[in-house]
């Protein structure tokens, strides 16, 4: 029995070691250059362990170099390739008004120290910016010249043209000669058409005997028209200290002025005649803006350029006040725009 068992244990080995030797021989086969075998793979570990662990006849992957040359360590993975997706881009920043659209309902922007827009067939101040600003208005002044003398009556009076009506050849003038007789209807014609001091002044002479005279009339005429923000000190409405208006009394005494037939054809008119010489109006709307019906320009170097314009369609009149404009070019396009807004409400 003894014999029969260790006969057993014999080939329980024999069987054993034929089944070791077939899986070296499989190990070893592994690593042949037949292309039709993928080598196995193992898990990357670190380079100094992998070169002493690694069993004979099996294939291992060095650790790669890395790249910085104070870098050691264990092996990384190269990233990914990154998205595609570009870089976040802020859009520019814009002014929002810039692109804003206008509102419709509020008058236009313009580049004046005031302003005022009134519709008189509904008898409506529109809008009005520093209406009350107490401020020089130049040859604007000479709208209350016109109011005192239309006041005075006797449109045909003869009146003989003293000396010294022009206190610089640099004024606006119309050439009145000294001893030549002219009515007094022609002077207010030449001082509202040309904005001619000359003919100012000899309508204050005319009426009140001095120009310093004429101006209390015309204080007085201010108060009576309840224009509460206008003072005069000359009839030309050269700058002067004390002396000044506003743009809603401006209004206030264009709208009533334009109430007088004479006065309506007269700062309608695009030019004056005196002496065989053609003189331009000063208005420079009139011909040029669809409906301009008048009314007076200024201008002075504390005034800046001003207008009291007016423009009538389909029996509706707008007058709008700009005092204060920088530039001839500023003042007409405020009175263009403010006129065109006054219209579309």
């Amino acid at each position: 029995m003894a014999h029969r068992w260790d006969r057993g244990r014999r080939r329980a080995a024999a069987l054993t070691l034929a089944v070791a030797a077939l899986v070296v021989t499989a190990c070893t086969t592994t690593t042949s250059s037949d292309p039709t075998v993928a080598p196995a793979t193992t898990v990357d570990v670190p380079a100094t362990t992998a070169a002493s662990s690694a069993s004979p006849g099996v294939t291992t992957i060095p650790a790669p170099v890395t790249s910085g040359p104070d870098i050691a360590g264990p092996t990384t993975i190269a990233p990914t390739t990154p998205t595609t997706d570009p870089p976040r881009q802020d859009p520019p920043r814009t002014d929002p008004t810039a692109t804003r659209p206008p509102d419709p309902n509020r008058p236009p922007r313009v580049d004046a120290a005031a302003f005022a827009v009134y519709d008189m067939r509904a008898g409506q101040m529109l809008a009005q910016r520093t209406p009350n600003a107490e401020l020089q208005v130049g040859s604007l002044m000479k709208l209350l010249t016109a109011a005192v003398a239309y006041a005075a009556g006797d449109p045909t009076r003869q009146f003989e043209m003293p000396a010294g009506l022009l206190i610089s050849q640099d004024e606006s003038n119309i050439g009145l000669v000294e001893g030549e007789e002219l009515p007094r209807d022609l002077l207010i014609r030449a001082m509202l058409i040309v904005s001619a001091n000359d003919a100012a002044r000899a309508l204050a002479i005319d009426i009140a005997g001095s120009e310093a005279a004429f101006a209390g009339l015309m204080n007085d005429a201010a108060a009576r028209l309840g224009l509460d923000h206008t003072r005069a000190v000359n009839a030309t409405g050269l700058d002067a200290d004390g002396q000044y208006s506003s743009a809603d009394d401006m209004v206030r005494l264009g709208v009533r002025l334009m109430a007088n037939p004479s006065f309506q054809l007269t700062v309608r008119r695009r030019d004056a005649t005196l002496h065989d010489l053609l003189f331009p109006a000063t208005n420079d709307l009139l011909g040029i803006y669809p409906g301009a019906d008048g009314i007076k320009t200024g201008r002075t170097s504390e005034a800046g350029w001003c207008i009291l314009a007016s423009a009538t369609r389909d029996g509706r009149r707008i007058v709008v006040a700009v005092i204060g404009a920088p530039t001839e070019e500023a003042r007409n396009a405020a009175a263009i725009g403010l006129l065109d807004w006054g219209f579309s409400q």
